[in-house]
């Protein structure tokens, strides 16, 4: 098996995947409980639908600003900023997405995205964006795809009924900073802010001071009641400390589809796009 970096250099994968009875067993030392349950879930699931003997082509590919979100009002979201991409996967005709800064192109069957090593943000935005192309075509998980145009506005002016509804007037953790659902919360909650981008660490924008996620996670922990986490945790591998963090977690975004589906995360994008459409 085989995959393909963006210049060109192939690596052959050998010691990350291992068969018995005909099953999927992803090898997982050295990997956080996180990513253990999250590979056991989705062999799984391969296996179910018996589609890793099925000859699949899975394409990722970085998508520009425009294709990605379209015309918004706002415009300081992180992809028009272009520190980020989303890399898009096509399984069977169904689309999952993945922010990652790491770009690239794979193209193999699924089961060689099984066996990725998951050593970097590239490869786990790769694993990322399949899966939920997976979860996509297998029902799991429906609304795979980023949300376009007034998209991120509607989905901000409902995220105050959701924490409402479900939580009470929580102290909500925000990990990842997006503009719009930050300034939404912000005047209905109390609000902190962690991100792990350098430019916006330390400014205030829309009234909230955006702190480091770097440091000090432990007492932002302790002082919420719920966390707000942007799905990007899992491809730069930050999401087990918020699992293991004693407090509910949300998900917000179409990183996280497949893997809140599967891990039974509840899960906040009331504006994604069906990933099969």
């Amino acid at each position: 098996m085989r995959f393909r970096l963006k210049n060109g250099r192939r690596k052959m994968l050998c010691g990350g995947q291992k068969v018995f009875n005909k099953e999927v067993s992803v090898v997982t030392e050295n990997k956080g409980l996180f990513f253990s349950r999250l590979q056991k879930e989705f062999a799984r699931l391969v296996d179910e639908h018996k589609l890793k003997q099925a000859e699949v082509k899975v394409t990722a590919k970085p998508l520009s600003p425009e294709d990605a979100i379209g015309s918004t009002k706002r415009q300081d979201y992180v992809l028009l900023k272009g520190k980020e991409r989303l890399l898009q996967a096509e399984l069977l005709g169904c689309r999952g997405q993945a922010f990652t800064g790491s770009l690239g192109d794979f193209n193999g069957t699924l089961e060689d995205a099984l066996a990725l090593p998951l050593t970097n943000d590239y490869q786990r935005a790769v694993y990322t964006a399949t899966l939920n192309a997976a979860a996509c075509h297998t029902g799991k998980a429906a609304n795979t795809i980023h949300c376009r145009n007034e998209g991120p506005e509607l989905c901000a002016r409902q995220a105050v009924e959701y924490f409402q509804k479900n939580y009470g007037k929580p102290r909500i953790l925000m990990i990842g900073y997006q503009p719009a659902l930050a300034e939404a919360l912000h005047q209905a909650f109390p609000l902190t802010v962690l991100d792990l981008d350098p430019a916006n660490i330390g400014q205030v924008k829309s009234g909230v001071l955006i702190e480091s996620g770097a440091i000090g996670l432990d007492k932002h922990l302790a002082a919420c009641d719920v966390i707000f986490a942007t799905g990007s945790t899992i491809c730069n591998d930050t999401a087990d400390a918020l699992t293991q963090g004693g407090k509910p977690l949300v998900i917000f975004g179409t990183t996280g589809a497949g893997a809140a589906a599967l891990l039974d995360i509840p899960r906040f994008c009331p504006e994604s796009i069906d990933g099969a459409d």
